[in-house]
């Protein structure tokens, strides 16, 4: 619908999650005629400018007693709001960013206030902070002890992202749901400054240690399920994690930094450049910058994203902390729990999928999506129906002796 492709992908997501309430294709289709292509403050402004007017109807309802309408419009915004301020990522941080965050959260917190999924607002220990999460109980089995899903991110989305892609179906199949963000995401990397880590397991024990105390978990039946950047931090946090009951790749990673230097090595670089990523001198490293100025969707994920999330002032600092985003087979072979590895055919994420599933020894499927059934991009976003469909159906047969 966008001409531009930075502006197409993120669109996607709200198409993506339209089946779960975040955004109508007509609502789409619409903005699609307002936005300058590439343009990213025109984006902005008229995606938060949208949001703002639904957050307006959803007020109107709330006064009016139509709570279910209410919800829907406090869904549909916070959905928009995180995808108007996704193109400007970046440092320093705008403020104007910040804003539609905090709006976000607000928003995403009348939703969550509302109705039969009324969700209880969670502050988990974390080092020298907390983590923000809602628990959410499935819906008719609110006082069932039953398996809970740890619903998590990956590179840049936030706990509401989250909620659509995964929390959302996860109620509707009968899971309690934990939602939260971790370092370099939401809350953490928005207004603290915390960025991404490799060793995710000191990010999952708070989070199980946390479930374990509410009363209506199954202390067998914990599983941990993000997506994106998730595939790596999923099996990682496994290896060390031994209470989580399962998890699932989406999709499935096991070495992220090889991946970015599998295609610098494309980039006008000598071998004997390539040969020492990640180590770049300043006139290799001004060689790589000048391509990817003139890439807008490389150019958002590894430097306004990347650098931002992960910590980075330059291509080598950057690198060099994707380097360490690494499993090594023994590390793999330490998950006991069973675990699902995806890949989706068009998604070069899922490039060493195979890989991960193969040094596995605990009990594992795979499951691809295919570009003929509209499954084959990454994270399988704009047919999260079908991904939730089938990753929900493996793990409801994993977990029917706990259900």
């Amino acid at each position: 619908m966008f001409l531009d492709p930075v502006h197409d992908e993120f669109a996607g997501w709200a198409l993506g999650f339209a089946p779960y309430g975040g955004a109508d294709v007509g609502e789409i289709q619409y903005l699609a005629t307002k936005v300058k292509p590439g343009d990213d403050d025109s984006f902005f402004d008229e995606f938060s400018a949208f949001a703002k007017r639904r957050i307006e109807e959803g007020d109107t309802a709330a006064a009016k007693g139509h709570a279910a309408a209410a919800r829907d419009c406090y869904l549909r915004a916070a959905c928009l709001l995180g995808i108007a301020y996704h193109p400007i990522f970046g440092k320093p941080v705008d403020p104007r960013l910040v804003d539609a965050f905090h709006l976000q959260v607000a928003t995403f917190d009348k939703a969550m206030a509302i109705g039969p999924l009324a969700a209880e607002k969670v502050v988990i220990p974390y080092e020298n902070t907390t983590l923000p999460a809602y628990f959410v109980r499935a819906p008719g089995r609110e006082k069932h002890v039953r398996p809970t899903i740890l619903v998590g991110g990956g590179w840049d989305s936030t706990i509401v992202d989250n909620y659509f892609g995964i929390g959302a179906a996860a109620l509707q199949r009968g899971y309690h749901v934990l939602m939260s963000d971790g370092p370099g995401q939401g809350r953490l990397l928005i207004d603290e400054g915390i960025t991404l880590r490799y060793d995710w397991e000191k990010v999952v024990r708070p989070l199980v240690d946390a479930v374990l105390k509410i009363d209506v978990v199954d202390p067998r039946g914990i599983v941990f399920q993000p997506w994106s950047l998730g595939g790596y931090m999923a099996p990682r946090a496994a290896a060390f994690e031994h209470r989580l009951a399962a998890v699932i790749c989406d999709p499935g990673q096991i070495d992220v930094g090889d991946k970015f230097s599998e295609g610098f090595a494309k980039f006008p670089l000598s071998p004997e450049v390539v040969a020492k990523l990640p180590i770049l001198d300043p006139a290799d490293e001004q060689a790589i910058m000048n391509v990817l100025q003139k890439n807008r969707p490389l150019y958002w994920k590894i430097v306004k994203r990347g650098f931002w999330t992960n910590g980075a002032s330059d291509l080598t600092s950057f690198l060099v902390e994707l380097s360490k985003w690494k499993l090594d087979p023994a590390l793999v072979g330490e998950i006991r729990c069973p675990t699902l590895v995806t890949a989706a055919e068009s998604d070069i994420v899922s490039s060493n999928a195979k890989e991960l599933y193969d040094a596995l020894k605990c009990p594992k499927a795979m499951i691809r999506f295919s570009d003929s059934d509209g499954a084959g991009m990454h994270c399988e976003a704009l047919n999260r129906s079908m991904a939730n469909r089938q990753i929900f159906n493996w793990l409801d047969e994993t977990m029917a002796s706990r259900r």
